[in-house]
């Protein structure tokens, strides 16, 4: 086994997901090269991550994809792994037209699909409850490896790292961001800019806090909402930054708060200390990973989480944080 081709083509938070798989690959089979499969949303987040050849775009329109199905067959891959989700026909048919000799990846949870598992040489289920980058991790049973669990890794470089340092001005209390956007097309995941924007007054105004917001183009009108109804102006972020940057001014927050989002995950992965605010989906299986996060929910609704709420949480632990930033 010396090529690999793992699928890590869906979105930001499912390629964060998978990162610890990648860094197990390599720590298990050194001299292994390995290339990504990835949608052009996941593209930037393995950009410096040390463990990767090459990465790749899976292209769907039909003359994309043959000339891709080319490339692939010319690399000769000795094994696809495809990490959660890997059920689109593309995804499903790119290893099996390019003949790569294994092919491993979990259960299509769609029936139309899940006839296709056969052309698979190892299908996995995914337990109820247990988290995705385990599950993902799990892939390297068929490898006689266990593998250890750990938080996922974004690599930032010391470059933008300077220039949002540059951007950033030191403060001397708290620094909380926040991501109120989501997906357009999961907007039931989206807990209300108005809710937000009272959240930051009053971090402000009875903390002392400094409040930044991150978030893509596609998230401006939610932004614009909340700044607009702030009466202490964050400092915005929003639509200005690359993936990268977006995770260098992540860093320099002492905590962040956010939706249900890839770029939750994004906050997770630069280690900092992040409150999701869930709603309908099942934060065992895709919510933030690691013992220093916090969940925040109301039953299955977003909507039911209520500003006091989320106040009450960081109230009982964030606050805390002071004296170690001071």
């Amino acid at each position: 086994m010396r090529s690999f081709l793992v699928s890590i083509s869906s979105g930001i938070g499912d390629a964060l997901m998978a990162e610890p798989l990648v860094r197990s690959l390599k720590l298990n089979f050194p001299d292994c090269e390995i290339d990504i499969l990835v949608s052009n949303a996941t593209a930037q987040v393995y950009k410096n991550h040390a463990s990767i050849r090459r990465t790749i775009v899976l292209e769907k329109a039909k003359i994309s994809f043959a000339k891709l199905i080319y490339r692939l067959h010319k690399n000769k891959y000795d094994v696809f792994l495809g990490c959660i989700p890997s059920n689109t026909y593309s995804q499903i048919l790119a290893p099996v037209l390019s003949r790569i000799p294994v092919r491993v990846k979990h259960r299509t949870p769609h029936q139309k699909l899940r006839d296709l598992d056969f052309l698979f040489h190892g299908i996995l289920p995914i337990p109820d409850g247990k988290h995705r980058l385990e599950c993902n991790l799990d892939l390297l049973q068929f490898f006689s490896i266990k593998a250890e669990a750990s938080n996922p890794q974004f690599i930032i470089d010391s470059n933008i790292r300077k220039i949002i340092d540059d951007r950033l001005p030191q403060y001397e209390g708290l620094t909380i961001g926040f991501h109120p956007g989501c997906s357009p097309s999961a907007s039931f995941k989206r807990w209300l800019p108005a809710n937000y924007a009272a959240l930051g007054d009053c971090l402000v105004e009875t903390h002392g806090c400094r409040i930044i917001i991150v978030g893509g183009v596609d998230e401006r009108e939610d932004v614009n909402q909340l700044y607009d109804a702030m009466r202490n102006k964050p400092i915005n972020f929003c639509g200005t930054c690359t993936l990268e940057e977006t995770a260098a001014v992540i860093k320099r927050c002492d905590c962040f708060i956010s939706n249900d989002s890839g770029i939750m995950h994004l906050a997770t992965a630069v280690n900092v200390r992040t409150f999701a605010i869930f709603g309908p989906k099942d934060e065992r299986h895709i919510g933030p990973y690691g013992p220093i996060h916090t969940v925040i929910r109301n039953g299955k609704d977003v909507s039911n989480v209520t500003v006091e709420q989320v106040i009450s949480v960081l109230e009982n632990s964030v606050f805390g944080l002071k004296k170690h930033h001071e």
